[in-house]
């Protein structure tokens, strides 16, 4: 808490103003990019033509985040992959082309300490077959950055002046006591094993994140999470016999983070930057082996209680005292819910029928919360990568939308919340029903942290006229006022120029207001 003296002009006195500090996650910047997709695309000499396209989807990665004075750059790049029926054997095939990118922001502020999120999302592409073996492909997809600043917000917590009464008012609020942001690599060496064929060619590769505990240590979080990395593949090119190959891999690590405590409350992202997958034959082994190397991002924030005081009116018993208001935000964090929703659901896969899957995932999940008869809910959709034979036993491709609400379990009103919800499909789980319908469980990993955000008018600077008194009749010792039901004894102070503790003591008075009408005795102090 410190002070700090306005300086004055003409006859004004401005007081001094004791303040205090509140640390505040401030958000220095938010927007979106959007960058083109154009490609003339040719098939390598070692890919088969292309007989019947199955699914043409850019998958954009974001390898940097780097904040350079005003400017935020966004590197990584997008992956355009084509899974194809080639047209000799009849079998899934895949061919894919890298195209790097580089989004730039101007943030209009040099942050200090910046914690920066970024995402990128396909939002369309077009892929035609010009000929067995070129394709034209346009598109796009969307990079988002939001830059996050822990700030101090300056509150008036007093007047300071002796001729200064000050009506105060305290607030529980939640304050920001750290944050980091901290890149790990993660490798493995993943041995199929003798239950698995040997790889031809990778088809498809997925690798999701899963953060399952955290704990705040001084300056550290510990974090324990699964890798998990699914990987689909050719394994006999003469039948187009495909395998899928899922394997886990545990995370631990400590992550740095300045502020945080064992007492904090703590919310943790922990995302795949990057990774890539590479097939190898060890010489000493019949097995094959996948090498991946995964670049994650972990990002924290911990929060912790205080308490705000604010001047929320004053007056002076010599001066006419002149005050600006302005309206002061007290956030508070109400909970953070980490919980895993199970969504049960049938789809349609094909009017063809299924007679044998291939694989099936997940590509995006998107979540937001709203207000419904008086709860918060949660409000999604993930979509379902349908890769099977059909009754013919034609390789098909297939995708399917599925929508899920989850209602938040909150104490008390839902007034003034904000929830900012994340949620990623961890499994997909399926039972082949009657001819086309797939019977889905699907297993959602939800990070819900809630925040009330509540505001209040408070003064933000006083000053009064010193050649202005105000008027009070010295020749009067005591004063007989007749105060009305509820009329507030801080009203009455104010108009006869003294302190409200002189009213009630001198009228034997503990509380504020007035509850029956009486007489009271206003000293003349």
């Amino acid at each position: 808490m410190g002070g700090q003296v306005l300086k004055r002009r003409d006859t004004n006195m401005d007081y001094s103003l004791s303040k205090k500090s509140l640390s505040v996650s401030e958000t220095v910047f938010e927007g979106c990019l959007e960058q083109p997709i154009d490609l003339d695309f040719s098939l390598p000499d070692y890919c088969p033509d292309i007989q019947r396209i199955l699914k043409c989807q850019a998958y954009p990665k974001i390898f940097t985040k780097n904040v350079s004075g005003d400017r935020l750059d966004v590197d990584g790049a997008a992956v355009v992959r084509i899974l194809y029926v080639d047209a000799v054997k009849k079998s899934v095939r895949c061919s894919e082309h890298v195209m790097p990118f580089t989004s730039s922001f101007n943030l209009k502020t040099t942050p200090q300490n910046a914690v920066v999120l970024a995402n990128a999302k396909p939002e369309y592409l077009n892929c035609r077959a010009l000929s067995p073996r070129r394709l034209d492909i346009h598109g796009a997809f969307t990079v988002c950055a939001k830059v996050v600043s822990k700030a101090e917000r300056e509150n008036v917590c007093a007047i300071d002046g002796d001729d200064v009464q000050m009506m105060k008012a305290s607030f529980p609020v939640t304050t920001v006591t750290g944050s980091g942001q901290q890149l790990f690599t993660v490798s493995e060496d993943i041995e199929l094993g003798s239950g698995k064929p040997p790889v031809e060619s990778i088809l498809r590769t997925d690798a999701k994140a899963y953060l399952t505990e955290c704990k705040a240590i001084t300056n550290k979080m510990m974090i324990k999470g699964d890798l998990n990395l699914k990987v689909l593949y050719l394994a006999d090119l003469d039948t187009g016999a495909v395998e899928v190959l899922d394997y886990t891999i545990p995370i631990n690590q400590i992550i740095d983070a300045d502020g945080v405590d064992e007492n904090a409350s703590c919310d943790t992202v922990l995302e795949v930057m990057t990774y890539d997958v590479r097939v190898r034959n060890d010489l000493s082994e019949s097995d094959t082996i996948l090498s991946l190397e995964a670049k994650l991002c972990a990002t924290v924030t911990s929060y912790g209680e205080d308490e705000a005081q604010l001047v929320t009116d004053a007056y002076s018993t010599v001066y006419d005292l002149d005050l600006t208001f302005g309206q002061v935000q007290l956030p508070r964090l109400m909970t953070i819910i980490n919980d895993t929703y199970v969504n049960k659901s049938t789809v349609e896969s094909s009017s063809s029928g299924i007679t044998k899957m291939l694989d099936l995932w997940n590509e995006q999940c998107t979540v937001k919360a709203l207000e419904e008869n008086g709860r918060m809910v949660l409000t999604g959709k993930f979509n379902v990568c349908i890769l099977a034979l059909d009754s013919e036993d034609a390789p098909f491709y297939t995708e399917r939308a599925v929508d899920f609400t989850y209602p938040l379990s909150l104490d008390g009103e839902i007034k003034n919340l904000i929830a900012a919800p994340r949620a990623q499909v961890v499994s997909i789980s399926y039972r082949l029903g009657d001819g086309s319908q797939l019977d889905l469980r699907t297993e959602i990993q939800l990070s819900v942290p809630v925040f009330e955000h509540k505001s209040t008018r408070a003064v933000t600077a006083a000053s009064a006229n010193e050649e202005h008194l105000r008027q009070k009749d010295d020749s009067v010792a005591l004063t007989l006022y007749y105060a009305g039901d509820g009329e507030k004894i801080w009203d009455i102070a104010r108009d006869y120029c003294i302190c409200c503790d002189a009213v009630k003591a001198e009228n034997d008075l503990a509380e504020d207001t007035v509850a029956q009408g009486r007489m009271l005795l206003i000293p003349n102090i």
